[in-house]
């Protein structure tokens, strides 16, 4: 059980590691924590809306394994249901958080959503299907959904940024891709792995890796705030000098000097 949970748990967390080391301002441990958990727990409705999803397909006039049926699961009944789940996690949790006030930190919890919702799913694979399934998991699907996070939460930073700049019609843009983007390739990334094109599938994963490697770099480099951040008033000084005491102030009297003869 030891080696199942550490197959299922490293790769998830050495990814996490990379992401939030490269933070220059580190989120908080807990909002980080609160959000890798809240994706966990996401993929336990994902689950049931995806059942729910293969048996409307299998009700529906579609012939099932060809691919418009294997397209349609894959898209609609996979990745949009696990996407919008991560999604839900992002903008209930993280959307309106004080500490989400930074291009990166979208980037920062969108991955992290993502891999608490890998992690899980993980060890379910890996607890029914054996290690052999947990090792190929590690390579593929762990980093899959890091990617995914990593497209959300690059377009997720310019929606925020456009929202708490009162641009309504970008935000509604860049939120849309923020979905859209990691529902197409999470789509595709599923397709490929129903039909015998492996070269295909491996092209894909290299292709969406550098890609989000790419933008984790830009996003570093180009960090910068989001949100208009309240400036520091200083102290005012004071209006009046400072009251000094009531005594009689002392005067130099020469007679007064101490006779030392």
């Amino acid at each position: 059980m030891q080696l199942i949970a550490l197959i299922s748990f490293l790769p998830v967390f050495l990814i996490l590691y990379y992401i939030y080391k490269k933070d220059r301002d580190p989120e908080p441990f807990q909002t980080v924590s609160l959000t890798f958990v809240f994706g966990a727990v996401s993929c336990v409705p994902a689950i049931f809306l995806e059942l729910g999803a293969e048996y409307a397909l299998n009700a529906s006039t579609l012939e099932v394994d060809t691919p418009i049926y294997n397209r349609a699961r894959m898209f609609a009944g996979v990745a949009l249901i696990e996407e919008v789940c991560k999604w839900c996690v992002v903008m209930l949790f993280i959307w309106k958080h004080k500490d989400f006030d930074d291009s990166y930190d979208a980037i920062v919890y969108c991955v992290t959503a993502s891999l608490g919702f890998a992690a899980l799913e993980n060890l379910l694979y890996v607890a029914q299907n054996g290690l052999a399934v947990g090792v190929m998991r590690a390579v593929t699907s762990v980093p899959g959904h890091a990617c995914f996070g990593v497209f959300m939460g690059y377009f997720l930073a310019k929606a925020k940024y456009h929202s708490s700049h009162g641009n309504t019609q970008k935000m509604i843009l860049w939120m849309a891709l923020a979905l859209a983007v990691p529902v197409l390739v999470h789509g595709e990334y599923d397709y490929l792995l129903t039909v015998d094109m492996l070269w295909v599938f491996l092209g894909l994963i290299v292709v969406a890796d550098i890609v989000a490697f790419v933008l984790i770099h830009h996003s570093f480099h180009d960090d910068h705030p989001i949100v208009d951040r309240p400036i520091p008033i200083p102290p005012e000084f004071p209006t009046t000098p400072p009251e000094f005491h009531n005594s009689v102030p002392h005067t130099f009297n020469p007679n007064n000097q101490c006779d030392t003869n």
